[in-house]
């Protein structure tokens, strides 16, 4: 089993990023992790699943949970993931905030809040406990300014006007 430091597993995330990207879906990936080891891990699917609630951060959990059902009884999963690092490719939307909240991750590590930064979602969990960094990753700012640039109707889904 591989231990992934925050390199790896920003890495890990980048690369769910761009498995969602080639099947059509935003530039945003995630890993579940505890002590390194990945609980889980996703990639947005709303544009290509139509389900809303489909982002990375809550693919991973579900991910996680997936996972856990095959090797530990389905009543202990919410303990198994609670208090997990979460390590995404971009700041988590209010949805995906709460489902951080929910179950209480220690620490929250994102790629670049620089093309979204959803209003006051970095403040919540500060505020509910959560170290919440970001690395401000250029290349990754790089991959989803060149995605939006090729998907403008997205771009108020993040925040930005209209082209």
């Amino acid at each position: 089993m591989t231990l992934l430091d925050d390199a790896g597993a920003l890495a890990l995330a980048l690369e769910e990023a761009r498995t969602g990207m080639a099947a059509g879906n935003d530039p945003v990936g995630a890993v579940l992790l505890r002590d390194g080891i990945v609980l889980g891990r996703g990639h947005n699917r709303f544009l290509a699943g139509g389900d809303p609630t489909s982002h990375a951060e809550m693919e991973a959990y579900r991910d996680a949970a997936r996972r856990l059902a095959g090797t530990t009884p389905v009543h202990t999963i919410e303990d198994a993931i609670a208090g997990a690092d979460m390590v995404t490719t971009a700041m988590p939307c209010p949805m995906c905030a709460g489902a951080i909240l929910r179950w209480r991750a220690r620490r929250v590590l994102v790629s670049e809040d620089q093309t979204y930064s959803p209003g006051g979602t970095r403040a919540w969990m500060e505020r509910h406990g959560i170290a919440v960094e970001v690395r401000r990753d250029e290349a990754v700012i790089a991959l989803v300014r060149a995605w939006l640039a090729d998907h403008p109707e997205r771009r108020p889904a993040y925040g930005l006007p209209g082209r």
